[in-house]
């Protein structure tokens, strides 16, 4: 019970309100999941599944160990570690776990089909067996993969399977071959397709990475973590891959910026490359840069040269140099 109690507290720390909801829904499941059934309320034991207990008492030193690591993390995403604390927020919206997937799900839906054609397509040779993607996620695949962010961020998948007419004995490509093929670029394509969020959703990510909407500020603390043989001091000494950072509203907006380039809106557009309007978040691209350029606080940096770069004042030919305590005049060299 501590271990738990122990992760809400670490749970209503954390400086995104979104995330504190979805962290303490995460873990009161996670404890729901293996919660014996002689121990549960009557309407959770209606509405949830129920696990053996041999098998939650094989797996429960494995999640025990898992609860107090949890700790652990959430500890340090509160301290401003910045790996620890953007994962968090990735998995608070939907870009990593177990939120992606139901974001997914109904991208995997295919479409029904509208005509014959459509129809007689679905019953040819080799079409049975393969997944066949909707249009919403052909539009999503071919926006991802033009996006000018990096790879290392953001990657970019194959818009279509690259399958050859013919094999390596130069006969047609068997039907199988060709199933397998396109089975494995699907699977190969939902591992880096970034599901869409919904548009409320979207539009307070976008406000909150550009100020529009106020940071509320860090939740103020115990001097404690009550957990045995853990204390906050014990544990800021044994963490050694990353430094805590001061949350302020900078170094947030920072994390929800990241979180947004990740992050697209779809919308119905007749207009749009398959009906579908793709919308990425690059909230950096969108704030305002102003450059001081006279008056207090201009930079000394450019004064001396005009709007090309030439310098208003020519330097001196001959400089004097000091040799031997003698000085001469000796033409500068540039």
């Amino acid at each position: 019970m501590h271990l738990f109690r122990a992760l809400l507290r670490q749970c209503t720390y954390l400086p995104d309100p979104t995330t504190r909801v979805y962290m303490k829904n995460h873990i009161i499941s996670r404890f729901r999941d293996y919660h014996p059934e002689n121990t549960r309320r009557r309407t959770s034991r209606a509405s949830r599944g129920t696990k053996p207990l041999a098998l939650i008492q094989q797996r429960l030193p494995a999640l025990l160990k898992t609860a107090r690591k949890g700790i652990l993390y959430l500890q340090r995403a509160n301290d401003g570690h910045f790996s620890h604390l953007s994962k968090i927020l990735s998995m608070t919206y939907g870009r990593l776990g177990k939120r992606r997937h139901q974001l997914l799900t109904s991208l995997k839906v295919p479409d029904i089909p509208m005509n014959e054609t459509a129809l007689r397509k679905l019953s040819e040779p080799g079409s049975q067996g393969i997944p066949h993607p909707s249009q919403q996620l052909l539009a999503l695949i071919n926006a991802q993969s033009r996006t000018k962010c990096p790879t290392s961020v953001l990657m970019k998948p194959k818009v279509a399977p690259a399958i050859p007419e013919l094999n390596a004995w130069a006969r047609p490509m068997p039907v199988k071959r060709v199933r397998n093929i396109k089975r494995r670029w699907y699977a190969e394509t939902l591992s880096k397709i970034m599901p869409p969020l919904p548009p409320p959703e979207w539009h307070r990510l976008h406000a909150l990475s550009l100020g529009e909407i106020p940071w509320d500020g860090p939740v103020p603390r115990r001097g404690t973590l009550s957990v045995k043989g853990y204390e906050r001091g014990i544990v800021r000494g044994i963490t050694g891959f990353s430094k805590p950072h001061e949350l302020t509203p900078r170094y947030i907006r920072r994390l929800w910026e990241k979180v947004l380039v990740q992050c697209p809106m779809m919308q119905l557009d007749g207009k749009a490359w398959g009906g579908w309007d793709v919308r990425w978040g690059d909230a950096g691209a969108q704030r305002e840069v102003v450059l001081v350029t006279e008056g207090r606080g201009a930079s000394d940096m450019f004064e001396g040269v005009d709007e090309a770069g030439r310098v208003l004042h020519p330097l001196p030919q001959n400089l004097p140099v000091e040799r031997n305590g003698n000085k001469h005049s000796e033409p500068m060299t540039v």
